[in-house]
């Protein structure tokens, strides 16, 4: 009984110091960062990351040599990077929690812009078939004489052009569309379909 209370006590003396490590290095990083007093507004989510990235390097440097052998990891570790990285953070959710914030701000920016760049695309041209099958589709002709294939799978605000037939053969039209992966059963493989998400009369 003894023998095991021991154990218990090494274990948990073990845990709360190699916490008291990853404590220090948020410290350290979120001194790091406000030292460098960096204008967070005008930085992408990867410019942060390489910041906070730095800093957080920085500080294990210093105290790799305060952990165990098993817990040390090398910066081509790709895997123990992003766990320290993710120990790291919930450390400096207590010492700065205002930058690990501003991270998660910059972050659905740059998803809601990359979101947006995937909707501006767009083929301008003249349609040369209409169908209606299991989805109604639009087959159209750019300037440059290439066919496009597009999809009607989701409601958009124009989308009445198409289903109460206001669009027809060698009409000009604008398509503004994304792209998405989806299952071709005549194929019977994976592969990116073009979906409408405006239609212009042009």
């Amino acid at each position: 009984m003894r023998k095991v209370f021991f154990i218990t006590v090494a274990l948990c003396s073990s845990f709360s110091y190699a916490q008291d490590v990853y404590d220090v290095i948020g410290k350290e990083t979120c001194g790091c960062l406000e030292a460098k007093k960096i204008n967070y507004s005008a930085m992408n989510k990867k410019e942060m990351q390489t910041q906070v990235g730095l800093c957080m390097i920085q500080s294990y440097s210093t105290h790799a040599s305060e952990f165990e052998p098993k817990d040390k990891i090398s910066f081509d570790d790709e895997e123990g990077m992003r766990g320290l990285g993710e120990k790291v953070a919930m450390k400096m959710m207590v010492s700065c929690p205002e930058i690990i914030m501003e991270m998660g701000r910059r972050s659905i920016e740059d998803d809601d812009s990359n979101a947006v760049e995937k909707e501006s695309s767009f083929v301008e041209g003249e349609v040369i078939e209409i169908k209606s099958e299991q989805f109604l589709s639009i087959q159209l002709k750019d300037k440059n004489g290439r066919n496009f294939n597009f999809l009607l799978l989701d409601y958009f605000e124009t989308a009445s052009l198409l289903t109460n037939k206001e669009i027809n053969k060698k009409d000009k039209i604008k398509v503004s569309y994304t792209e998405i992966e989806l299952f071709d059963p005549q194929n019977k493989e994976f592969r990116y379909f073009k979906i409408i998400t405006n239609l212009e009369k042009i």
